[in-house]
């Protein structure tokens, strides 16, 4: 049997049969991304509630919060946009909810990764140059608002890059598909444009393993403990910042390898088949995974997080089957230093290790 544009059989004509082959091919990454934005909606709002009302301020619940939000908004909008491109690939009439969905979703997918850059250069602050300026919280809260102005900045070109695109199938069938605009379809704007993300997105990853190099080497040194007790880091907050940011390399490597592929040569180079053709727009949007991995990071790293997701379980449990159940410290705000329970916490009659080592929740100056 003969086939026209990834794989779909010449007998189909109309573009009604055309869009449901291509819906049915990407109903993998249909079901990938609903199932993220369901896991991703709650994980998030958990965490936003848990750091805002069970945290005390500090540059890590700061930059902790500022991910929840943009990772929420991604959840909110930029999932939802990719899912409603995947169910109509060929009937995705709307240029101006294509062009501004496209262009919020970059938004998000730009500051995600400004974000994290950012943890990673006030960690290596703290850690390696633990007698300069310290971050206060006021400058990593200006600084994450910043990250978004400057994704808005690098974001606009989609603005005119997206929108539709016409398929062409024999019988004179078109499709409207929301990708690369046709009028600048065979520019070498986007070409430009996918350069710079590229060149971005490299520098964010290759900054990223060299702060954590350094921060890990210098944890290794031999005065790392005395560090700690004077300039009260936690080890905890490096190894969740540590598995954010792995998080943020695998996720974001597939798309990025992807987008370099089809600009270097000048479109998709693999076979049309069908498991590339199912699997390809999977590969493309796996990182919305990064928008759903923070919270469980967060669960297994910090274990305040950990105990409040616990109570909060127990609390909904025992309110859907109707049963009074007292948690007065649920919805209350607490202080991280005094409620945490770990060995290295405050021992009995002992002021002086109060000051030296910080609650084990994760929840000291970043």
């Amino acid at each position: 049997m003969t086939t026209i544009n990834s794989s779909v059989p010449a007998n189909f004509k109309t573009l009604k049969e055309l869009d449901d082959v291509k819906a049915h091919q990407r109903l993998p990454t249909v079901v990938f991304l609903s199932i993220l934005i369901a896991v991703g909606i709650i994980g998030n709002i958990v965490v936003l509630f848990a750091y805002s009302r069970k945290y005390r301020p500090s540059t890590f619940r700061t930059f902790i919060l500022s991910l929840a939000v943009v990772d929420l908004s991604s959840c909110l909008i930029g999932m939802p946009m990719e899912l409603v491109d995947n169910l109509y690939p060929l009937t995705f009439y709307n240029e101006a909810f294509c062009k501004t969905g496209k262009f919020l979703g970059q938004i998000l997918k730009i500051a995600s990764a400004l974000i994290v850059f950012l943890m990673a250069v006030v960690r290596y602050q703290k850690i390696c140059r633990p007698f300069s300026t310290i971050f206060s919280i006021k400058v990593a809260r200006n600084l994450c608002i910043l990250s978004i102005f400057v994704a808005a900045l690098l974001s606009w070109p989609f603005l005119i890059l997206q929108g539709t695109q016409f398929k062409h199938y024999d019988g004179g069938v078109v499709g409207h598909d929301c990708s690369v605009d046709s009028d600048v379809k065979d520019t070498n704007y986007p070409f430009v444009y996918t350069i710079i993300t590229f060149a971005i997105y490299m520098f964010v990853f290759f900054g990223l393993l060299f702060l954590y190099t350094l921060i890990i080497l210098n944890l290794r040194r031999h005065d790392h403990v005395l560090n700690e007790r004077k300039h009260r880091t936690d080890p905890r907050i490096t190894k969740i910042m540590i598995a954010i940011t792995v998080a943020f390399v695998v996720t974001y490597l597939p798309d990025c390898i992807l987008d370099a592929n089809s600009t270097f040569n000048k479109g998709n180079t693999l076979p049309p088949t069908p498991v590339v053709v199912g699997s390809l727009p999977l590969l493309a949007r796996i990182y919305f995974i990064y928008n759903v991995i923070n919270p469980i990071i967060y669960f297994v790293g910090d274990s305040k997080f950990r105990k409040i997701l616990i109570e909060a379980c127990i609390w909904v449990f025992h309110f859907v089957r109707g049963k009074e159940v007292q948690s007065p410290n649920l919805f209350q705000l607490s202080d991280t230093l005094k409620t945490d329970n770990h060995s290295n916490s405050v021992t009995k009659n002992n002021t002086i290790a109060t000051d030296a080592h910080p609650s084990s929740t994760g929840e000291g100056e970043l």
